[in-house]
């Protein structure tokens, strides 16, 4: 084993070398102008760590011989190193100078290297660091798999909980926008009815006025002197003031049967659109989940007789629900 004195001067060649930061061996603008050591950086920084690992490692276990090489091949380091510290303008050529520091620099780092590079990682190994760092590595290793483990029930654990909050949320706002839309489609046919009473009213009113203007068109006779012409202009007036109030009686019960058939389809969605949830929860699964939806949504929102109309609607084809029905329950999960 190396000797104390032996470890000692290891020990105080390392610390003369690194004295210096790297920073400062490679630039000193006051000291030195344009001029600086960049191209030692790196062999700088291998020194240094070199070095490092020198003094933390347990360099008493080396064998005597060994520790004589490296006072030997440190002392040559450290005047390299030196070389730099004193480095000046005002020697001759002073950028050739700098240039053979370098390279003299180069030359310490490769020795060291080749010189404790093997028996480093045999201290390393006896301080333990290895052995530790792999105990280490193979705790956070194990650590990291509980954690996975416990992240990935949380993770299912969240999933259940936040399909669970979506589906409440989706049934929330279906309930919500069914509540709206039933109130829209109730808003607006009482809306209409009000407007159908309106034109109920001038239906009537039309109507009676054609009524006394055919009756009092009755007692105004013709005078027997009449010529043809005062006879044909007297009938004429009659005939465009009848045919004039009785258009208008027709005309606005037209609009009254329409305005009543859009209230009665409103009416008819707004009850119909109470009792949709109904039918939804009422369905066991999605397939028939689905086939519900699209069979109330059709009935609710499909043109149904009112008998304000009289033109001829369409039947409901049923062929066709009954062929959405069959292929949903048929994609419908066993």
């Amino acid at each position: 084993m190396a000797s104390a004195a032996q470890v000692k001067q290891i020990t105080e060649l390392a610390g003369v070398i690194t004295d210096t930061p790297i920073r400062d061996l490679v630039s000193q603008p006051a000291k030195w102008g344009s001029i600086n050591f960049e191209g030692a950086t790196t062999d700088l920084e291998l020194i240094f760590g070199l070095c490092k690992h020198l003094k933390e490692l347990p360099i008493e276990i080396l064998p005597p011989p060994v520790a004589d090489s490296f006072t030997q091949v440190l002392g040559v380091v450290r005047d390299a190193v030196a070389a730099i510290k004193g480095f000046s303008l005002e020697m001759s050529n002073p950028a050739g100078q700098r240039d053979s520091m370098v390279q003299s620099l180069h030359g310490a780092a490769e020795q060291l290297l080749m010189t404790v590079q093997s028996w480093i990682a045999f201290l390393a190994y006896q301080k333990g660091d290895v052995q530790k760092n792999i105990e280490a590595l193979s705790s956070a290793v194990g650590q990291a798999s509980d954690i996975l483990d416990d992240a990935k029930g949380d993770v299912e654990q969240k999933k259940t909980e936040i399909a669970g909050i979506v589906t409440a949320a989706r049934e929330a706002s279906a309930s919500a926008g069914v509540g709206v839309f039933t109130s829209d489609f109730a808003g607006e046919a009482t809306s209409l009815e009000d407007e159908a009473k309106g034109w109920l009213k001038a239906t009537g009113g039309f109507a009676a006025a054609t009524m006394a203007v055919a009756v009092g068109s009755g007692l105004f006779h013709v005078d027997p002197a009449a010529t043809n012409a005062q006879v044909l202009q007297f009938m004429t007036s009659k005939i465009v003031l009848l045919v004039a109030l009785l258009t208008a009686t027709i005309w606005c019960g037209r609009l009254y049967k329409a305005t009543k058939h859009q209230a009665s389809s409103n009416r008819h969605r707004a009850n119909s659109l109470k009792t949709f949830q109904a039918f939804i929860k009422a369905a066991s699964d999605d397939a028939t989940r689905n086939a519900v939806l699209i069979e109330t949504t059709r009935s609710i929102f499909a043109a149904s007789p009112s008998g304000y109309l009289e033109t001829s609607e369409p039947a409901a084809d049923t062929s066709t629900k009954v062929l959405e029905i069959i292929k949903g329950s048929a994609s419908a999960k066993p």
